[in-house]
């Protein structure tokens, strides 16, 4: 996909961010976390799409890490429940501010 065909967010958009692996299988640990887009301020929407255009630049998606590995789940909703764009990202190449965001939700986005 190249930068152009990078989801662009709408106000219409949910991100979810949820963290999976490892070698025992523990759903606690995977804290998702959902983001409207509505309840974002304009500068917490542009730094959460300039993350977006940071993990489609990684590269294509797949089935990254191995056993006991994590990774990131990252999923773009537009209108519905249905994804229209997901990534797996191996925790070892997640970029910061993503493991921030999943941490402490909007707040790691400013405003």
């Amino acid at each position: 996909m190249s930068r152009a065909d990078c989801p662009r967010l709408t106000l219409g958009s949910v991100v979810a961010i949820a963290r999976e692996g490892g070698f025992a299988a523990m759903p606690g640990l995977s804290r998702p976390r959902r983001f409207a887009c509505r309840d974002l301020t304009e500068g917490q929407r542009a730094r959460l799409q300039a993350l977006i255009d940071e993990i489609e630049s990684l590269g294509s998606p797949g089935s990254p890490g191995g056993n006991d590995r994590m990774v990131f789940r990252i999923t773009l909703e537009d209108t519905g429940e249905t994804p229209s764009w997901e990534r797996l990202v191996d925790e070892s190449l997640t970029p910061k501010s993503l493991n921030r965001l999943w941490k402490s939700g909007p707040a790691a986005l400013g405003d």
